[in-house]
């Protein structure tokens, strides 16, 4: 471009200026950067990390598409803080110790937030993440949070990683997860979470692996994971857990790793619906030593076999209310046609039915539940000595022989006769004929009784 150009500038060379002008001399805010950051185009990028920041930066430009501000002594986040359009935001390892409501809501195209790392953050406000619609990975690890706003994750449709681990939660609020329709993975170990209720994990219909490990989880509800069909990897171990119902393993079909080692198990009756279970489930699962009673001590709870459970109260399948029937296979009655038990052991066998548990299947009512954390659960389901007698099965007999057992035959004394098991079943049809019979017989008795009476 010569000097005339500029000095007698033709409509062409006008035009031309005036873009190098534009380009020369465009507004130094928007290509400025905040001082001690470094900013890096394509994407654009402003990286303040390691500064000592004690507050956000201004002047961060408003294209800036990453934003790293970790590991400065930021302590506090307001509604004012973040007017630009970010995609990647970092505050990990700072003092956040506050979160104004709505200080994201200008991050409308905001996928990653990482808060971890912040030991003084252990409050929330409720609108803390309003306005984040298309977040789609929270990281809030390492926080010290002791409680969740029931809204904290109100309308976070996207969001697909939610990492919670290593706080000092006590209790997750029902419905606490309920909009996050698309989540997939969901970290919580490394809390002091008690109790799992029933609507707790209610919504997360796309989750696919939940970890739950390292908390002091004691209880769970048996439709807790109702909504988790989708559920491939669960993590419980090195918890509170006595006992586990069986229907709340039934809701995760598409289970193919479990992990509930490190729990004090009791393999009494109660255990009877998590080892009906195992016997149908095909996956990957840890042990499952049980501490009580004392006679299987040390045993895993998946290889026990009915013979085990023979002297336990079964829930009737037509009623989760829990309504109690006793069922023995031939094998179990078998093994008792040659070893009868004494009259003392059916006088004990009948004064543990009415005070074991059939857990969860029993209609349990308000009045009897435990008034307080601390109160300690009914006492356990203890052997006779007829059922240690039982014989034991190693775990190649269990996969081997397991679901042969035949269960359409019932015995409901303990002591069946002498040769029972060969005797062939009552068919239907003849089993029709004895109410006909009996009925022909009464009419009769009825008759002659009349006439004698009345001549």
């Amino acid at each position: 471009i010569t000097t005339s150009a500029f000095l007698c500038p033709s409509p062409g060379g006008l035009s031309l200026w005036l873009i190098l002008w534009l380009v020369v001399m465009k507004p130094g805010g928007v290509s400025a950067c905040p001082k001690l950051c470094v900013c890096y185009p394509t994407p654009m990028t402003v990286s303040c990390q390691s500064q000592n920041l004690t507050i956000v930066p201004a002047g961060v430009p408003y294209d800036s598409q990453r934003v790293f501000l970790q590991n400065n002594r930021i302590t506090e986040l307001r509604a004012d803080s973040f007017g630009f359009e970010t995609q990647v935001l970092w505050l990990y390892g700072n003092n956040i110790t506050w979160i104004e409501a709505g200080a994201f809501s200008n991050l409308r195209v905001l996928e990653e937030l990482d808060l971890g790392d912040n030991p003084s953050l252990r409050h929330l406000e409720g609108g803390a993440f309003r306005g984040l619609e298309k977040l789609q990975s929270l990281h809030m690890h390492r926080c010290k949070l002791a409680s969740l706003p029931h809204d904290l994750f109100h309308k976070l449709y996207s969001l697909q990683f939610l990492y919670l681990q290593e706080n000092q939660l006590h209790f997750l609020h029902d419905d606490l997860f309920s909009d996050l329709v698309n989540l997939t993975h969901l970290f919580l170990h490394g809390n002091r979470i008690r109790t799992l209720s029933e609507n707790v994990f209610r919504g997360l219909v796309n989750l696919d692996r939940l970890l739950l490990h390292d908390n002091r989880i004691r209880q769970v509800n048996r439709r807790a994971f109702r909504d988790l069909g989708r559920l491939t990897i669960l993590y419980l171990f090195n918890n509170s857990l006595a006992e586990l119902p069986g229907q709340s393993m039934k809701d995760v079909q598409g289970i193919q790793f479990l992990r509930l080692n490190g729990n004090p198990w009791s393999c009494g009756c109660e255990a009877r619906p998590l080892w009906e279970w195992f016997r149908k489930a095909r996956i990957s699962s840890s042990e499952l030593m049980c501490t009580s009673p004392s006679q299987r001590r040390g045993q895993d709870l998946r290889f026990l076999r009915e013979l085990d459970f023979a002297l336990c109260p079964l829930p009737d399948p037509g009623s989760l209310a829990g309504t109690t029937t006793t069922t023995f296979s031939t094998k179990t009655r078998w093994w008792f046609s040659k070893h009868k038990p004494a009259s003392s052991s059916k006088a004990q066998y009948q004064k543990s039915t009415e005070t074991v548990k059939a857990f969860p299947f029993s209609a349990v009512k308000p009045q009897y539940l435990p008034k307080s954390p601390v109160e300690s659960l009914p006492s356990k389901y203890e052997l006779s000595e007829d059922e240690a007698a039982l014989p034991k099965l190693d775990p190649e007999e269990y996969w081997a022989n397991y679901g042969n057992e035949d269960s359409s035959i019932r015995c409901f004394e303990l002591e069946c006769p002498p040769g029972y098991d060969n005797q062939p079943f009552p068919s239907s049809s003849s089993l029709a004929i004895i109410p006909s019979l009996l009925c022909i017989l009464s009419l009769s008795t009825a008759t002659l009784s009349l006439h004698f009476l009345f001549g």
